[in-house]
């Protein structure tokens, strides 16, 4: 109790001193060309702006109808570009685990990442050498570019680290904290951590966490080096930058996470992004979520996994089982969709919460995102689990340790297994 009370005097005291204290210009870098790596921060940046600092947030989803002298926005979607050609569900299917992915695929996208906002003209304009602009702290995503870390050095201004989806493992070791690599909380390693494993599986798993910590540090850590001083020429290393992090925000819910060792300038947040009002549905869904009388099923892989790149034979098995429920199906499809059964609705892009908070909503089935499982969490919808990529197998997995739903692997999927995780995860009314 003491230790709460102490917390809250903390932030109410922080609080009150930020209402006090003098504006400040912040420059703000969020590279991740993913929409789930860019919502979770929105509101951090509008209330800064709202509390009067000035705000200069370079992004790949850039907040619409912001017109402000003090607030802005350096577009930088067309790193988009890069990661189309990235089929995560197709990967799944191959049998590709998350730490492979980075070894094979991530060093040249990343490398796009961090240039696009090195090389962006606006930005330039701001870091040139005989530019006047100055900061007082800058923002950054603690990911896969560490070259942005330079314009701590170049406008010498503290920096804070973010984190959409948790701590990194890299991270995690920089800043002096344990790496576990079979501790259930390290996502990196997706299915395969958990208590009670057997010597083997954890020797594999302290391999293949070193293994990847050694490709970061002697292959993307130099790449990104050699890339951040072909625009600024000689720096001090960006290991040692991010070594100096003052403090570490990560998205994260302490009540929904296993206990484990934090760093103390590592600080957790959660469910940032929940609209307190959700959107207006379009008149033809609002119509279908309507009428559903006996409730509907929502289906969605998210922003970065296509419903689309499914095998035929997993979406024949879906549309099966949907033809045969007494519920109304909106499913997140990317195409189009002929011959689907008459109980469902396909949308190409869908207000995820809005529909989350409908009366008749009865199941949500997804693939383990963190802002969805923060969502079903805060509208209490029971979800069904196919993760696909990175943190969703810990996500699900959290899911159904907490009583919230159930883990199933998409790529063994059987149709009977489907159709009685649905039924059970329906009719069970714990």
């Amino acid at each position: 109790m003491k230790h709460h009370l102490c917390s809250l005097l903390f932030v109410v005291c922080v609080l009150y001193i930020a209402e006090q204290s003098e504006c400040y210009k912040i420059l703000a870098i969020v590279p991740t060309p993913s929409y789930s790596h860019q919502i979770p921060y929105r509101r951090l940046w509008l209330e800064l702006h709202k509390r009067g600092h000035e705000v200069v947030l370079v992004t790949a989803n850039p907040i619409p109808n912001i017109k402000s002298p003090n607030f802005t926005q350096i577009d930088i979607s067309q790193s988009y570009g890069s990661i189309r050609s990235l089929d995560f569900v197709q990967m799944r299917f191959e049998g590709k685990r998350w730490l492979h992915i980075v070894e094979e695929e991530m060093l040249p996208i990343v490398e796009v990442f961090a240039e696009t906002v090195l090389n962006s003209t606006e930005l330039r304009k701001l870091y040139a050498a005989d530019s006047n602009a100055t900061f007082d702290v800058y923002l950054t995503e603690f990911l896969f570019a560490p070259a942005t870390y330079a314009f701590a050095h170049r406008f010498n201004v503290p920096i804070i680290g973010l984190s959409s989806l948790g701590i990194l493992a890299v991270n995690e070791h920089a800043l002096g904290g344990l790496v576990l690599p079979s501790h259930e909380y390290t996502w990196e390693m997706e299915d395969n951590t958990g208590t009670n494993l057997p010597f083997l599986k954890r020797l594999r798993n302290f391999v293949n966490m070193w293994r990847s910590l050694y490709y970061v540090y002697h292959e993307i850590f130099p790449q990104q080096q050699k890339l951040a001083e072909k625009y600024f020429g000689p720096l001090p290393p960006m290991l040692d930058v991010l070594k100096n992090v003052s403090m570490l925000f990560i998205n994260q819910a302490d009540v929904m996470a296993p206990a484990r060792p934090k760093l103390a300038n590592v600080i957790t947040f959660t469910s940032s992004h929940i609209e307190k009002i959700p959107k207006v549905l379009p008149k033809d869904l609002q119509a279908f979520l309507d009428g559903a009388t006996n409730g509907f099923i929502y289906f969605s892989l998210g922003s970065n996994a296509r419903s689309a790149s499914l095998p035929l034979e997993i979406r024949r098995m879906f549309c099966d089982v949907f033809a045969k429920l007494p519920y109304r199906v909106v499913w997140k499809f990317e195409e189009d969709f002929p011959g689907k059964p008459d109980n469902v609705y396909i949308g190409k892009w869908l207000p995820q919460q809005t529909i989350l908070a409908h009366p008749n909503i009865k199941l949500f089935i997804y693939q383990g995102g963190l802002q969805s499982s923060e969502e079903t969490v805060h509208y209490g919808v029971p979800v069904l689990g196919f993760a696909i990529l990175a943190d969703q197998d810990y996500q699900v997995a959290r899911m159904e340790a907490l009583g919230i739903g159930k883990y199933l692997e998409i790529t063994t999927l059987k149709k009977d297994e489907l159709e009685n995780a649905i039924t059970e995860l329906i009719t069970n009314k714990k």
